[in-house]
């Protein structure tokens, strides 16, 4: 059986075909986020009416639609969030709190990154905890820090508190030119500083007795040899005859097909690394964005949590 999703918003109902799902409709925003060649709907009381589908691909980063999802999931729908959004943290409590059994997959898609899956096959060898991450190059938004903060929480744990310019920080630079404009403080101590500044993204983990460094470009143990990059495994236990279109993320592909098996076995499949981001890791993450906005107001050091 093939399961069938919804589009909400601006989201590529190819990205979805590709995975295996049939795009039944799309609830009809503004004219350019109708697909031709699907049913509109004429509202969300609408979409809700229409027995057959599972799931929505809903634009959490419209407000429009964002605002759809408690009642989607209180519908017993799965969701597809295509990007880190929404990242309102009072939206997304009302989410949890109706979410029921229906699943949510966020595309948190920095964790299907070559050097990311390099990164997470290299921490156990160490055995020994993270120290400190310092990440310089990191891109600015919110999308991008929302990336960030998974990745450190998957490298370093979960977040206490954190500290944003002009509070004080751990540390005011990572070099020259690399001012510090974030920092957070895991739950082992750990601290993760970032820097915007700096020609690509690179992040050093620092253990007790050894080192990583690993961006886009490639990963090092420090003063050792490079490590081969990773590739994200392919997903798609069966080919599917809709292209895959030009440019998509292998992450969102991946997301959109772990929420097609979802819709058919009732769970997301977290046996093997990397598995989607779920509403608690988008939680996370927009507590963290929100305590270091107020960190920036208070010009002081925020509790997360």
């Amino acid at each position: 059986m093939t399961p069938a999703v919804a589009l909400a918003g601006a989201v590529d109902g190819q990205v979805l075909r590709a995975a295996g799902w049939t795009v039944r409709g799309s609830l009809r925003l503004t004219p350019y986020d109708d697909p031709a060649e699907v049913v509109s709907y004429a509202g969300l009381a609408d979409l809700l009416a229409d027995g057959a589908l599972q799931a929505v691909a809903l634009d959490g980063d419209d407000p429009l639609t964002a605002r759809h999802l408690p009642a989607l999931l209180g519908h017993g729908l799965h969701v597809l969030l295509p990007t880190p959004g929404p990242l309102d943290p009072d939206l997304l409590r009302h989410a949890r709190q109706a979410q029921g059994t229906a699943e949510v997959v966020v595309g948190l898609l920095a964790r299907w990154e070559p050097w990311a899956l390099t990164v997470a096959a290299a921490l156990p060898l160490v055995g020994t905890p993270v120290l400190q991450a310092t990440i310089r190059g990191w891109p600015r938004g919110a999308a991008s820090a929302a990336e960030l903060v998974d990745l450190a929480r998957s490298w370093c744990g979960d977040v206490l508190s954190v500290a944003a310019v002009p509070a004080p920080l751990p540390a005011t630079t990572l070099g020259p030119g690399l001012p510090v404009a974030w920092a957070l403080l895991h739950e082992g101590g750990a601290t993760t500083l970032v820097s915007h500044e700096g020609p690509s993204p690179l992040a050093r983990l620092s253990f007790a007795t050894a080192r990583l460094e690993a961006g886009p470009f490639g990963a090092r143990w420090h003063g050792g040899a490079e490590l081969p990059l990773l590739e994200p495994p392919d997903r798609r236990d069966v080919p599917f005859a809709a292209p895959v279109p030009a440019g998509c993320p292998s992450g969102l592909l991946s997301c959109a097909v772990s929420l097609a098996e979802a819709a058919l076995t009732g769970e997301v499949d977290v046996a093997r690394w990397p598995w989607p981001a779920d509403l608690g890791d988008l939680q996370a993450a927009a507590a963290v964005l929100e305590g270091l906005r107020e960190s920036a107001r208070r010009r002081a050091p925020v509790r997360v949590g």
